[in-house]
This record gives C-alpha cells, structure tokens and sequence, in this order.
C-alpha cells in the first residue's frame, strides 16, 4: 500500500511539473504585451501530500454571492405580531382581516383571521386556497408569508395592500368608475397574472373588482384563489370543465353564460375572460352590471348575448337611469371613454367563448398599449386616496390591551364589501 501511494505521489508531482513548462512555453509563444521587463514571474514551489487538509469543500474553494440583507423571514408565530387595526370581514363574518405589525422589523403586514368555529365553509376550501396560493408564485398574485393555526383560527399572513381593494377605492373616492388610464393600468397587472394561473392550469372564476388589490407601489395584485379549480386531472390537461362553484352565489353577476348555464359543452378559462369583461364594466361604471336583476332576469340576459358596456355618452341611455342614481346619470350623459377600451370590453364578452381572446393576446390589445404610455401611474391617479398604513401606527413597545383598543378605534374603516380574499 505505501508503494502505490509513493507511485500516486510522484506522478502528481510530475503532472505539475509538466503543467508549469506547458504554461512557461504558452507564455513565451505570446507576443510581447508591453509589460515593464523587471517584472519577474515568480513561482511557489510547494510540496504536494497526500493530506485531507489540501481538499477543500467546493463551498469553501467558490465563494458564494453574499446572502440578500432584504430578505425578510416572517415566523409562523402569533407572539411575533401586534393587530392594529381590523380592515375587512369575510366569510360571513368568520374571516377577519387586520392590518398587524411584524414586531421583529416593525413592517406592516395584513393578518387574515378565519374562525373555524363560525366558518360556515367547508374547511377544505381553506386548505385548498393556501396550498394553491403556495403553488403559484407571480408578482401581481397575492402572495402569503406564511399560515399557521392559533387556538381555533387559522391565520394568514400577507403583504399590506395599502390602497385596499379597488371596490374600496372606488366606494370612497370614485363612485362614477375609475380614471380610464387607472383601469388600463390596472388591467395590465392582471392580464399578466391571470396569463400566468391560466398556463399553470387553473381556471379563477372569481375575477372582480373586490379581489383586485392595489399595493403601494401601484401595483395591482389578483386575490380570490380558493374559488379557482384545476383543468389537470390524472396528469391530463381537460380541455373542458363541467364542475359549477358550490360557493359562488356572491360572484353570479361575473361569471359567464356557459359555466352559469352548465351544459355538457362545458366551460374552460375563457369563462375567466368573460368575467373580465364584466370587472371592467364595473370599474368603469362603478357600479357591478345586473346588480339590481334577479338571478333567473340576469342568466336570461346573458344567454340571450346581451353583455353591459361602459357608460359613457354613446352607451348611456335615458331607459337605464333607472338602473342608477340620477347624479352618475349625469356623469355618463357626458363623459365618453376610447373607442379602444369599447373593443376591449367587447372581445371579453362574446358570448361564444371561442371568439373571446386569450389573456395574453388581451394584454397585446391597442388600449393596454396606450395605457403603458401614459405618464401617470396609479399612485398619480390615487393621490386622494389616503393608504391604510397612513392611518395605523402603533409602536414597538405597545402592550396588547393597547393593541385591541387600536383595534376597535379603527372599526369605521371596514366597508360593506372589504377586502375579500
């Protein structure tokens, strides 16, 4: 064994012997660089054994980017957060959404709290909403930092969408509809992660107003996953679906003709882009369409292929002030949107779900085009609107008691239809 560890030992040294005459010869059959001739070339001479010390771990021999300083890691741990602030309700009141504080950092984030206790939904539904939020990773979905259960809650712990949901923002300050610029901007979010839930193979049939956020940067970010579905089924993509939402009676006025008349064509993600469609009617008008309708009025409607418009001085007529109050009929009487924002709606509500475009050839169309020139962002166009982290503040040091009390001075801010995820 010592004889062919010695035979092992010569013939490294003489590989690095023969390497370093290769390399003397490579250097001298290089032309002339210019260098200052009394730089000498020095060599280590060094003595190679046979020792486990001379190897290193290639993680040790490489060195490694350093690690990102931004990166925040939120615990799954109720110690680790102060409530500030409730925000919303869901659920039939079973979910409660506050605005907390990440003791640690002193971030804001949002805290969604559903009581399994008062949880009218079945608990799968819960669990199927994390898991498929864990699963899709887009920078206009919203995301969870982590989920845990406390006691009988299960809490959800998210990014603070500070201008809310854009139903909030348009109860507030904009109840004739939003800015055309602000619904082409926020259109473009959207498109491109509904492109992205569509090509992962999932179909969100809950697209409206209430489950687009808006975050503080003017980014708009799509909510609702747990009413989404999967078209892949024992590794097979379904070219169609037949399975209806058990828990959409709040999103009937969005969904589209073929998923509400459920046939045995079936339906797929162009039912998405039929809801589109009406969330941009919504935003528009400021109001939801068929919203006075009865359910049986509303179905009739669609499958006959009557689809609403936004109201403007072309599409506003005397017959539907009936459907709004008498002051937005003055707004619509005279303001007039592009003729491309027209076309858009139109493409999204064909009937025939085979005429209707692809979210990635919507977010191509002219008017999603001439949004991205436009100079204004939607921080710009929401000036007035003031973010819910303007109104919370609570300070590190603050005792629990103090946060309740926070908690219940801030009660007024709930809406009648707050954030919904």
């Amino acid at each position: 064994m010592e004889d062919s560890g010695q035979r092992v030992l010569h013939f490294q040294k003489a590989l690095y012997v023969l390497s370093k005459i290769a390399f003397r010869h490579l250097m001298s059959c290089l032309p002339d660089c210019g260098c200052p001739k009394s730089v000498q070339e020095t060599t280590i001479e060094c003595d190679i054994t046979h020792d486990e010390t001379t190897y290193r771990p290639l993680s040790e021999s490489i060195p490694l980017l350093p690690k990102d300083t931004t990166m925040i890691t939120y615990e799954a741990d109720p110690s680790q957060y102060a409530l500030l602030a409730v925000i919303g309700k869901g659920l039939g009141d079973a979910a409660t959404i506050s605005v907390a504080q990440h003791i640690p950092t002193g971030n804001k984030v949002a805290i969604r709290r559903i009581d399994l206790d008062s949880c009218e939904e079945d608990v799968t539904y819960i669990q199927k909403e994390i898991l498929v939020t864990r699963q899709l990773r887009h920078e206009n979905l919203l995301s969870f930092y982590c989920s845990f259960v406390r006691h009988n809650e299960v809490w959800a712990v998210m990014p603070l969408m500070t201008y809310r949901s854009t139903k909030d923002i348009m109860y507030s300050h904009f109840p004739d509809g939003l800015p055309e610029v602000a619904i082409g901007l926020i259109l473009k979010d959207i498109l491109s992660a509904l492109d992205y839930v569509h090509k992962r193979g999932y179909i969100h049939r809950s697209i409206k107003a209430s489950h687009i956020l808006i975050s503080s940067a003017g980014r708009a970010l799509l909510s609702g996953l747990r009413y989404s579905c999967n078209v892949i089924n024992n590794g097979k993509w379904q070219r169609v679906i037949h399975s209806f939402p058990s828990d959409s009676v709040s999103n009937l006025n969005w969904l589209s003709p073929e998923l509400l008349e459920q046939n045995l064509m079936g339906y797929n993600s162009k039912s998405d882009i039929y809801s589109m469609g009406i969330t941009v009617c919504e935003l528009a008008n400021g109001i939801v369409p068929f919203a006075e309708m009865l359910p049986t009025q509303m179905l009739l409607e669609k499958l006959q292929g009557y689809h609403p418009r936004p109201l403007d001085s072309h599409t506003f007529f005397e017959e539907e002030e009936t459907q709004s109050e008498s002051q937005l009929a003055d707004i619509y009487r005279t303001r007039q949107f592009s003729e491309s924002l027209h076309m858009f709606t139109n493409l999204c509500l064909q009937k025939d779900p085979y005429q209707r475009p692809t979210a990635a050839q919507l977010s191509r169309h002219s008017f999603i085009k001439q949004c991205r020139k436009s100079n204004f962002g939607l921080p710009d166009i929401l000036a007035m609107v003031t973010p819910v982290s303007d109104n919370v503040s609570l300070s590190k040091d603050k005792e629990d008691e103090d946060s309740v009390a926070m908690e219940h001075k801030f009660q007024d801010m709930s809406l009648d239809e707050p954030w919904n995820f």
